[in-house]
């Protein structure tokens, strides 16, 4: 019952029981406490798919990774895609991700050991690149710990056939959490592209608290679309509604409406397009 015609059993309509189809990704939106982190943790369950679940707040267990443990490699990542994740999580502005993207794109990369060596490295002319300089380092020396340990392949992880999540709360800091989601993002997007078109659903990456990298610009966007044709379905769990483009490539499920979203329902419901259809989340 939990899984009929490549739909996921999420609750009941008017009609009858309430399938979410996983032909596109999935939005799952609602304010606090509304019961999105309860109806995340039953998609994944009864989907029976390989999952990786981004666990903001530490509240889905299974088998968790502590994201310190994870060993993220940088080598295979286009050097303006790295630069562009780098400038998204630390919040640098434009000058300074194309000022970055300078300093690495001659440069061999393994690590962020290596970039804040190569931004070390770097020549630099005149008094405001001196500053931007020492502001992308002092931002990069916040960050760098997170990924000095790890031991873990995060395609390890990707490999699993079981649900993974990984543990986020053990994070200080909101930038160091951000860049884990990126970087994992990223990764599993170029494991999934070397393994080639899939021709159905493969896996899910949830992604709780979505809203911190949904504003996070493009980067998320393009990754987030281009997984797709590779078997990965994206559950964002989020408490604002996304943009215009993410939902159109999604089905939207409301666990509890608010005035804020702008939306002609009165209770839960699930949105296609311009279907809207009243269910009761069981």
């Amino acid at each position: 019952m939990w899984r009929l015609g490549g739909g996921v059993f999420v609750g009941f309509r008017l009609t009858g029981p309430a399938f979410l189809p996983l032909d596109r990704h999935v939005v799952i939106a609602g304010p606090t406490r509304s019961g999105k982190t309860r109806l995340a943790k039953k998609i994944v369950a009864r989907a029976r798919l390989p999952a990786v679940v981004l666990d903001w707040h530490g509240e889905y267990g299974g088998v968790s990774v502590d994201p310190h443990l994870l060993k993220i490699s940088i080598e295979g990542l286009d050097k303006k895609l790295l630069c562009e994740i780098l400038g998204l999580a630390l919040n640098l502005n434009e000058p300074s991700v194309y000022f970055l993207y300078r300093a690495v794109r001659n440069r061999e990369l393994r690590t962020l050991r290596d970039v804040v060596v190569a931004l070390d490295e770097f020549l630099v002319s005149t008094k405001s690149e001196v500053e931007m300089k020492a502001a992308i380092a002092r931002r990069l020396e916040y960050v760098i710990d997170v990924f000095e340990g790890g031991r873990v392949p995060v395609d390890l992880v990707f490999r699993s056939r079981r649900v993974v999540s990984v543990d986020l709360s053990s994070l200080k800091l909101y930038e160091e959490r951000v860049l884990v989601i990126l970087f994992v993002l990223a990764s599993l997007y170029n494991y999934l592209f070397s393994r080639g078109i899939a021709k159905g659903v493969e896996r899910l990456l949830v992604i709780d608290e979505a809203q911190n990298v949904l504003r996070r610009g493009d980067v998320v966007k393009h990754l987030v679309f281009e997984s797709g044709k590779y078997g990965l379905r994206v559950v964002f769990v989020t408490n604002e509604m996304p943009p215009p483009e993410i939902l159109v490539h999604s089905t939207l499920v409301v666990t509890r409406p608010h005035r804020v979203y702008n939306l002609e329902v009165r209770g839960s419901a699930l949105l296609r397009d311009d279907s809207v259809e009243r269910i009761w989340i069981v």
